[in-house]
């Protein structure tokens, strides 16, 4: 699992601080590493080359337009979720193949939904 994202510096660290997930996180593209941010794809692009997969065969979880639009432009796959407090139809709208309400409920559903 790689972390995509527009943050960068102390940023980061904080924002990584408060989602707790460093042990599920394998590597990190953030802004120090690119020179465009999300909605650009050059965030994804780094993403992938850094779990050493192709487009084809990943999926964006996001829960903005920007990641949104980011993964579908990088040529990934989109799943967005609400606990960003991104309407459903905008998420759709830029690109979202299947909407959740939160990690959770994406995990939960994963043996029988979309991506399968």
């Amino acid at each position: 699992m790689v972390l995509a994202t527009s943050a960068g510096g102390a940023e980061l660290s904080a924002l990584r601080r408060a989602i707790g997930a460093d042990e599920a996180i394998d590597a990190t593209a953030s802004a120090d590493d690119v020179s465009e941010g999300k909605p650009a794809p050059e965030p994804v692009e780094h993403a992938l080359e850094l779990a050493g997969v192709p487009a084809e065969r990943a999926v964006l979880v996001g829960d903005t337009v920007w990641d949104m639009r980011a993964g579908t432009r990088a040529g990934v796959r989109c799943v967005g979720v609400l606990c960003g407090g991104i309407p459903r139809a905008d998420l759709e709208e830029a690109g979202a193949e299947a909407i959740y309400d939160d990690p959770e409920h994406l995990l939960a559903s994963l043996a029988e939904g979309p991506l399968v």
